[in-house]
């Protein structure tokens, strides 16, 4: 790596720096220089992979933490020169096709540190036009209060170009102020332009004009009780909130969890964070009147399907078909085969679960099952670590042609209290022979993922949604 700015100011503290005095021929060490400071974060305002054009440069802006902090000086450094060199004010220069890191640190060669990759590519497709829109939900009255929080997202074209960071400018701070991520804080009424800008030279921008109406307080609040229960894959749900007056400013009551580790919420919406009981709380800013809801999420209880992607709060709770996500059609997962040619069909698909990343499952819903279109024949066997690998091939016909498939683990839970952790369960979908698949229509469909406490509670809910909601 090569230093490009010159370390200064530096302080040598040794002997030197310490002064002996005499006083009644007693010796006193006095240390009244002044106590040697450091910033505490350096802070590189840019995605964690920067592509460069070979012969192109960008500059690399930073902030250093405090703000206060007296000296502003950082050093920048790149790992291969061959690949891109930065100057002292932090512009990186691509030099040929590669990648190299760049890092952001303090003179002295110690302290905070930021890096980042810069991925050098040999042509840089640039912007050709930018859309803003808001993508947070105003409500029936499709109205933006002061203190409310708009999350505005910037649609650049082509679909292939190279660079997705701009940045973003308020006509007015008074009345709203605008993030690096597009995040609006209204904070006067009035009217009030966000700017989008694109950091590839194109110039190319865009903007969105907001009006924001005054600020009305919330005298009291009443949440409804929720008709079941939240599952911790289920994503955010909004509290059924009645404000009183009925146009209250969301922002005109406070929200607190009284355990985040169960759920967190932000203005009325609660996202489940693990399993447990938790209590929300809503407290109206100028009245003090408050109303509260309990919510659980059950220990084990997982509901994968289309709503959700397939995807859960973690790696180790999102579902993968051979190290791709989920593919939504039609309202269910379809995973497609590749081309068999004159072999077998194959596609499996798995929880992205390892043994740094294990699912847990709960002794209270021990049945994993799904609702599918998967050909029988072949090889379809579960695969599921620590648990003598049952298979079940046939599964359970259900009324409208698909089938349901589970795993029982209810023996794997004896000893155990509670949770028991699994790096693997995957179900093989291979070795289908030629006549099973069609060959236009060369996929199989998942409808739904869940865990049950019975096989037979399985069994009932399969047959009933089969009947309710058939396959097409």
């Amino acid at each position: 790596m090569k230093l490009h700015n010159i370390i200064k100011g530096m302080a040598f503290v040794g002997a030197s720096a310490l002064m002996l005095t005499s006083c009644d021929d007693e010796k006193l060490l006095t240390t009244d220089f002044e106590e040697t400071r450091i910033p505490t974060e350096v802070q590189l305002h840019v995605s964690e992979i920067l592509p460069v054009g070979v012969g192109m440069d960008t500059t690399l802006s930073y902030t250093l933490l405090p703000l206060d902090f007296p000296d502003r000086e950082v050093a920048f450094l790149t790992s291969n020169e061959n690949v891109a060199t930065v100057d002292p004010d932090g512009t990186v220069h691509g030099v040929s096709v590669g990648e190299a890191t760049i890092t952001c640190t303090l003179p002295i060669g110690f302290g905070p540190y930021s890096n980042v990759t810069i991925q050098v590519i040999s042509e840089v497709v640039k912007a050709e036009s930018l859309t803003v829109v808001n993508t947070t939900d105003l409500g029936e009255e499709g109205k933006i209060f002061v203190t409310d929080e708009i999350q505005l997202q910037a649609q650049i074209l082509p679909e292939n170009h190279t660079y997705d960071r701009v940045t973003w400018h308020s006509s007015n701070e008074g009345i709203a102020t605008v993030d690096e991520n597009g995040l609006v804080k209204c904070l006067a009424p009035g009217q009030v332009e966000l700017t989008a800008i694109t950091t590839d030279r194109s110039g190319v921008k865009g903007s969105i004009v907001l009006d924001i109406v005054p600020y009305i307080a919330a005298e009291s609040i009443t949440i409804a009780p929720l008709a079941e229960p939240v599952c911790i894959v289920g994503g955010p749900v909004a509290l059924n909130v009645t404000y009183t007056p009925a146009g209250a400013t969301l922002g005109s009551v406070e929200w607190k969890s009284s355990d985040e580790t169960v759920a967190t919420v932000h203005r009325g919406v609660v996202t489940p964070t693990g399993f447990g009981t938790v209590t929300i709380i809503g407290t109206c800013v100028e009245t003090g009147e408050e109303a509260q809801v309990t919510i659980e999420i059950p220990a084990g209880w997982y509901v994968w399907n289309a709503a959700n992607g397939f995807m859960g709060i973690n790696k180790a709770t999102s579902w993968i078909s051979n190290n791709e996500n989920p593919n939504i059609e039609n309202g269910v997962w379809r995973v497609h085969f590749p081309d068999a040619g004159t072999g077998k069909w194959r596609r499996d698909f798995k929880l992205n679960c390892s043994n740094n990343d294990l699912f847990q499952m709960h002794k209270s819903m021990p049945v994993l099952a799904f609702r599918n279109t998967v050909p029988t024949g072949g090889n379809n066997t579960w695969d599921v670590r620590d648990s003598g690998n049952p298979k079940d091939n046939a599964g359970f016909p259900l009324p409208d042609g698909t089938r349901l498939i589970m795993i029982d683990l209810t023996a794997k839970f004896a000893g155990w209290d509670a949770f028991h952790g699994f790096n693997l369960f995957q179900l093989k979908v291979a070795d289908i022979p030629n006549a099973n698949v069609d060959r236009n229509k060369a996929y199989y469909d998942i409808f739904w993922i869940r865990t049950f406490a019975t096989a037979d509670e399985a069994k009932a809910f399969a047959t009933a949604d089969a009947e309710a909601n058939p396959i097409q």
